[in-house]
């Protein structure tokens, strides 16, 4: 396979560089890959910079992944090409990395209700980029509450316990028609088929614009892949996919077995010389 178009770095919450996610996906022989960290570019601009003086033959596509919301359903999507100087979303970047912060604030209070008692400057220290629960978790476990990241959202940072004070969430009109404006297409990621509304979800989704869906995927096996195959090529969306590594979920890893074939990113490309 050829592309793997949905990686996380340190720059949001994944725990590997954008330099060790580069050597990783040149080791898998993969030809391109997208980093698409949550509501911020800078993981994808350090590779970028690192590419241009680097040995390395894999090519980065820009990307980036924003969290979604209908009020009730959560919602990831990703966008591909995307223009990083378009300031209609850096604008949308930078409200989303306030909003963030405020989330972050109101979950340390919250903790700290509950005898956790943690700096918030601290844990703005352990974020390189966007700002979220993970960084927390790391700071639990430097204060010794907990050993992992893991354990940290199983004892105090999973839903119910933080009463759903959550990151913030955007709707998925916002998101697709922000990236489109910004030159990119959007994808759904990683969507949920078992869901009995899917193929009205998906059919509203093409409506308000979006370009296609996640089809390959660790989170799915050949049947659902299949699938989900037939439902785009009947709803005329394009194929993409990829491992949506963060490098702490055990056998999920940037690899040819995770990517798309080289035909379906030709599909990609194609769909954003039109867009």
């Amino acid at each position: 396979m050829y592309a793997d178009l949905h990686i996380h770095t340190d720059f949001s919450d994944g725990i590997y560089s954008p330099q060790e996610i580069l050597l990783r996906a040149e080791k898998s022989k993969l030809k391109k890959i997208a980093i698409t960290d949550h509501d911020n570019f800078s993981g994808s601009i350090e590779a970028s910079k690192i590419l241009k003086n680097s040995n390395l033959s894999v090519e980065l596509i820009p990307g980036v992944e924003f969290s979604c919301s209908n009020g009730v359903e959560e919602y990831h999507i990703v966008g591909l090409f995307i223009n990083f100087e378009n300031q209609e979303i850096t604008n949308l970047i930078s409200m989303m990395q306030i909003k963030r912060l405020d989330a972050i604030k109101k979950i340390i209070k919250f903790l700290d209700s509950q005898n956790i008692n943690l700096s918030l400057d601290n844990v703005i220290s352990n974020a390189k980029g966007s700002i979220g629960r993970p960084h927390i978790a790391l700071e639990l476990i430097k204060r010794g509450y907990v050993k992992s990241v893991n354990e940290a959202f199983e004892k105090f940072l999973s839903n119910k316990h933080i009463k759903n004070i959550k990151e913030p969430r955007m709707s998925v009109l916002e998101a697709i028609e922000t990236i489109k404006k910004s030159n990119g297409i959007s994808i759904w990621a990683h969507p949920n088929i078992k869901d009995k509304k899917f193929i009205e979800t998906i059919t509203l989704f093409k409506e308000l614009g979006l370009s296609g869906a996640e089809v390959h995927s660790p989170r799915y096996g050949l049947n659902r892949q299949k699938e989900l195959m037939e439902i785009c090529e009947t709803l005329n969306l394009v194929i993409s996919g990829g491992s949506d590594f963060h490098g702490m979920h055990e056998g999920i890893e940037i690899s040819s077995s995770n990517a798309i074939s080289k035909n379906e990113f030709e599909s990609l490309l194609k769909l954003k010389k039109y867009s």
